[in-house]
């Protein structure tokens, strides 16, 4: 049996061209920790012999104007360069949560989600993939109005799946 999930939009800051070093996240962290933010799910890739990264924070909505104006403080120090000043770009997000026993031992799986938002011309800004035992979880973040906007995603997944 699978479930899909919909999770409501919560706000996720994304922290664009990032130094990448040791110690950055821990910067970041510790910086809302001190504030008392807490910080929900927070993102990265980072790839050895990359000067830079992107982070991808997940944050409570009441704790937003507060993260907004602490993480603006750190970007000179954290090197945060992106396109818009000072690399902060914010967007409410959905997390799609699909669930289900033995989903990783079915090859494709992942090939066949992302050919779904792809025919629908869809973006995502995250998918994660986890396993426990014989349990697998996809976690897919992304905007409320492309899933709106095309709303037989979630069919199409129930049909694949």
């Amino acid at each position: 049996m699978v479930e899909i999930k919909i999770e409501s939009a919560t706000p996720f800051i994304l922290l664009s061209s990032v130094l990448n070093k040791p110690g950055i996240g821990a910067k970041i962290c510790e910086t809302l920790a001190s504030k008392n933010i807490n910080i929900k799910s927070f993102i990265t890739i980072s790839v050895p012999g990359k000067d830079r990264t992107d982070i991808l924070i997940e944050i409570a909505e009441e704790d937003l104007p507060e993260t907004t104006h602490f993480l603006s403080q750190i970007a000179k120090d954290i090197e945060a360069t992106g396109l818009l000043f000072p690399g902060l770009y914010i967007e409410e997000l959905i997390t799609m949560i699909i669930r289900g026993f033995d989903l990783q031992k079915r090859a494709g799986v992942a090939a066949k989600l992302l050919n779904i938002f792809s025919k629908c011309d869809v973006n995502i800004w995250a998918f994660i993939a986890t396993n426990t035992g014989d349990k697998a979880e996809v976690s897919i973040l992304l905007e409320r109005k492309s899933l709106d906007k095309h709303p037989e995603i979630i069919e199409e997944i129930k049909k694949m799946l």
